[in-house]
């Protein structure tokens, strides 16, 4: 039996009724081509090769390979790399691609990062990820969790957590649950349209400096770049409420007080008060998300306090 290996983040999933719930949820179909992402001893590769029309599968680690290759199957390509450097392209045909895979818990990030670069190319992706980085995808604003990778998870897929699994499930034992989460990729969003490259550049400089002031955050990111339109949309896949409009900051940020200020203008799209000030934006504080607005009062043009 081939031992795990702790440098590679490895948990196999032995667990037989957890294994065929996952197909059951996966629905895998005779024209279905799937990329599996570390399919380890094969326990789920098994079963999917024996259902879709063709199977991938991406494995690092070279003392799996044997397992694999006993599988035995013509639909079943084996490739051994790091699915970080792997080019998807290269298996494309005519239909979109269903990605699975129960992840390493060290490159969890780093592999839905890769996945988001795909996404075009993806019908669908299922995962198992350890529970605490599954929280943190689907976290919502005042909850710890909430982070950039939340913010940049929900604008661009639609998730859902359909299973969790007890460490038991496991061979080692993780120290912790493990969940299982179907993703949808939200139709016209990619990873490198305007607004998400902004909401990424925003996030960072945010999200990096938890407290900071939102101002000196930015600072960085020049202000006539922000049009109002993609500021709005950040506003808005920040999931920040009017009502949370709670707390002011004397000056305006990133902007001078231009006559077509930017940030009034999405301030104004986003459906603000005219009383309220003119430009919202995210403070990350220790327990989430709030707003901050700048402006003691409406901002009138040229103000520059």
């Amino acid at each position: 039996m081939i031992k795990a290996k702790k440098e590679l983040g490895q948990n196999f999933l032995i667990d037989e009724v957890a294994l065929n719930r996952i197909i059951e949820l996966i629905n895998p179909k005779n024209e279905d081509h799937f990329l599996e992402i570390g399919p380890g001893r094969g326990a789920l590769t098994k079963r999917l090769s024996d259902k879709a029309k063709r199977l991938d599968a991406v494995e690092l680690d070279q003392d799996l390979l044997l397992s694999l290759k006993l599988i035995n199957s013509n639909k079943l390509f084996i490739h051994n790399e790091s699915i970080l450097n792997f080019d998807i392209d290269r298996i494309i045909e005519y239909e979109k691609i269903r990605l699975v895979g129960n992840l390493p818990y060290n490159i969890s990030t780093e592999i839905i990062l890769w996945a988001f670069d795909s996404l075009k190319q993806l019908e669908d992706m299922h995962f198992m990820f350890q529970k605490e980085f599954g929280e943190r995808l689907s976290a919502e604003p005042n909850n710890k969790s909430y982070g950039r990778i939340s913010v940049l998870t929900q604008y661009l897929t639609e998730l859902e957590k359909v299973l969790y699994l007890e460490p038991s499930s496991f061979r080692p034992k993780p120290s912790v649950e493990s969940v299982f989460i179907r993703f949808k990729p939200k139709k016209d969003r990619h990873i490198l349209s305007p607004i998400s490259i902004k909401l990424q550049e925003i996030t960072k400089a945010t999200f990096m400096h938890r407290r900071k002031m939102i101002g000196k955050s930015l600072k960085n990111i020049p202000g006539e770049e922000l049009g109002a339109a993609v500021i709005s949309e950040a506003i808005r896949e920040s999931k920040i409420k009017n009502e949370e409009v709670d707390e002011v900051i004397m000056g305006q940020v990133l902007t001078g007080g231009t006559g077509q200020n930017p940030a009034r203008q999405a301030a104004m799209k986003s459906g603000i008060p005219k009383e309220k000030p003119a430009f919202i934006v995210n403070q990350v504080c220790g327990s989430g998300i709030r707003s901050v607005a700048s402006g003691f009062q409406s901002i009138r043009t040229g103000d520059s306090q």
